[in-house]
């Protein structure tokens, strides 16, 4: 994310024109960087006709801080670093679930990777983040895996759903009802699926 010229950079590209923004408004304070995520999700389609949702998750610290369990943490190595995998069937129910904690704050950070497990037969849904909280979150799970399996959820389906369009594509079988349908599903979630849309 950037900081600086609210106008638009080239570099970036955006569908809505050449004079449409693609940076942030300069900030009008003196700041500081202190503290920066990031979130890689990635979904695959598997030649067994499941799906594959990977995420990882990194925090720095711009600073050096002092750790019981690591030392001087420096600012080129991480807070916290997870991975993880789901594979979900067509229906979104989990059939393997698989975390790894490479850095954390403490030394019994790892731990928590033992209950992931707890996901296998889930199925990704409304309620779905009741339904992780319940399965690994709390005091033998670990807090920010916990977080990261809304957005994994939000790359299931768009993994799925991206896959299945593209197929019917290449098979010259995505039709007006289909489109319409897909829009149904999706009616009034964003302001691109709003039914009074323009």
């Amino acid at each position: 994310m950037s900081s600086g010229n609210p106008q638009a950079n080239p570099a970036i590209h955006t569908p809505y024109g050449k004079d449409h923004p693609t940076e942030l408004s300069a900030p009008k304070i003196e700041r500081e960087l202190v503290h920066q995520r990031r979130i890689t999700l990635n979904g695959y389609v598997r030649n067994d006709g499941l799906f594959d949702i990977e995420a990882e998750l990194t925090d720095h610290k711009t600073y050096p801080f002092p750790s019981d369990f690591r030392g001087e943490v420096t600012p080129d190595l991480p807070v916290h670093h997870m991975i993880l995998r789901i594979t979900i069937t067509k229906e979104r129910v989990i059939t393997a679930a698989e975390a790894i904690t490479v850095t954390g704050p403490y030394a019994v950070c790892p731990k928590a990777n033992e209950v992931f497990d707890e996901l296998v037969g889930l199925k990704i849904a409304p309620g779905w983040r009741r339904q992780v909280q319940a399965a690994i979150g709390g005091r033998h799970g670990c807090t920010h895996i916990t977080e990261l399996l809304g957005p994994v959820a939000t790359i299931a389906y768009q993994t799925m759903y991206g896959q299945d369009a593209r197929e019917r594509r290449i098979e010259s079988n995505f039709t007006d009802a289909d489109k319409q349908s897909e829009r149904s599903h999706l009616a009034n979630t964003c302001v691109g699926y709003a039914d009074d849309r323009d």
